[in-house]
């Protein structure tokens, strides 16, 4: 069996970032997973992303690979603030950074982790069983899609999520209600309609979308406020993992799913407001089928009922990793939780010594950050000085084998573990 310090298992920004700190440090590791699979596949074709380019480039120990490295390595023009970031453009970026930094990502897919002689065993449904002292899961949001209860029993050829859909060429000449206010749920709606679909908005709360606005130009005065998850004088806590760490446990648990959201993207507004019809203070009753389609039974002061012909649900993720087939019952009842997500250290660590935490399941323990790009420069370089100083504190094992394949680094994570 192969041994390994480090598995890390997800090979999106989270794992991408991590293993290169890991890499920088000299510490064995491997990654697995499919590159950029949740971005690849997952979001539409002719997206822009939410955040500012900014605030959307993958960390690394060495400067340079930023989006302002790889604009200038490759020539590219229009990658500045106040300028959307087509997600093509993006994934540009990140074969960029795969192959410059992080060359040997191998598609596999796990199936169990089981903890064992000090560390874990791993296996796989296309690969041989590796032996590692740490895990990192950084498999980001697709195990926690959300339908809400009175979408969720409604046949699956009418009901999908906006994480099912890469094109809406299926949709031309039908209509599709979509429920949700946040970005995902107002860019479908925009690229379904420029598709050739009818989309119908229900917004559940507010009368209309809450829409985000374009950047001030960076004066000194901006400077102070901006980071690279937001801008604005609330920005540097929810930027700053010991900051919100400080924060009453239910005050994080809720901050932690709805700072920055639902909200709309600035540079969207005109392809929705007064384009697609918006259902506002209107909340889904039940959903139930009717002939080839569906009907929705609405409260709300407009509409008591619509009949559609789909129904895409924009209403987000809800972190619960008991929802991570690959922990057996015995690993999870390990792992303290609070409303869903796991308790950490500063460094992403979990209750169970070695099983490390990143991106959206993190945010509860380290912040709002980790729900974005941004997060991974939150975390990356402390969880790979605590799987480094759990390296040389574990003598005990034998030595990892093979070539360093990734970042080495040694770890400062000396912060109490919490407990639920």
């Amino acid at each position: 069996m192969r041994a390994t310090e480090v598995l890390i298992i997800g090979a999106g920004p989270y794992g991408l970032s991590i293993s290169t700190h890991l890499r920088g440090r000299g510490i064995d590791h491997l990654i697995v997973g499919r590159s950029m699979d949740t971005w690849r596949n997952h979001m539409p074709a002719g997206m822009y992303l939410k955040s500012e380019p900014f605030g959307s480039d993958m960390s690394c120990p060495q400067a340079g690979y930023d989006l302002a490295g790889y604009s200038r390595s490759e020539r590219i023009a229009g990658i500045e603030r106040g300028t959307p970031l087509s997600v093509e453009r993006f994934l540009d970026y990140c074969d960029w950074y795969i192959k410059q930094l992080v060359p040997d990502v191998s598609d596999v897919t796990v199936t169990g982790i089981k903890a064992a002689n000090g560390g874990f065993q791993v296996t796989f449904a296309d690969a041989e069983p590796v032996e590692a002292r740490s895990i990192v899961v950084a498999t980001g949001v697709l195990p926690y899609s959300y339908i809400p209860a009175e979408l969720s029993g409604l046949p699956s050829e009418l009901i999908s999520h906006t994480a099912d859909h890469y094109r809406f060429d299926e949709f031309r000449g039908r209509r599709v209600a979509i429920v949700g206010a946040g970005s995902s749920a107002l860019e479908t709606a925009a690229l379904l309609h420029e598709a050739g679909g009818e989309a119908q908005l229900i917004v559940r709360c507010p009368d209309s979308p809450i829409w985000g606005t374009k950047p001030l130009p960076l004066t000194p005065l901006v400077r102070i406020r901006e980071n690279k998850l937001c801008e604005g004088w609330k920005c540097p806590l929810w930027d700053s993992p010991a900051a919100f760490r400080r924060l009453p446990r239910g005050v994080r648990a809720t901050k932690a799913r709805t700072v920055l959201g639902p909200l709309g993207a600035w540079w969207l507004r005109p392809r929705v407001e007064g384009v697609i019809e918006i259902l506002g203070k209107t909340h889904v009753r039940e959903a139930e089928p009717s002939g080839s389609g569906v009907r929705l039974l609405l409260d709300g002061a407009s509409r008591s009922s619509l009949e559609v012909d789909h129904v895409i649900a924009g209403t987000g993720f809800h972190v619960d990793i008991s929802r991570l087939a690959y922990l057996p019952p015995e690993l999870r009842a390990r792992i303290a939780t609070f409303s869903g997500y796991p308790v950490l250290t500063r460094s992403g660590e979990s209750t169970v010594p070695g099983l490390y935490f990143v991106g959206a399941p993190a945010a509860f323990g380290l912040g709002p950050s980790m729900r974005f790009i941004a997060g991974t420069h939150n975390v990356a370089a402390q969880l790979t000085r605590s799987v480094a100083r759990r390296a040389k504190g574990s003598r005990g094992r034998p030595a990892a084998s093979g070539p360093s394949r990734q970042a080495p680094q040694p770890s400062d994570d000396a912060a109490l573990q919490e407990t639920a």
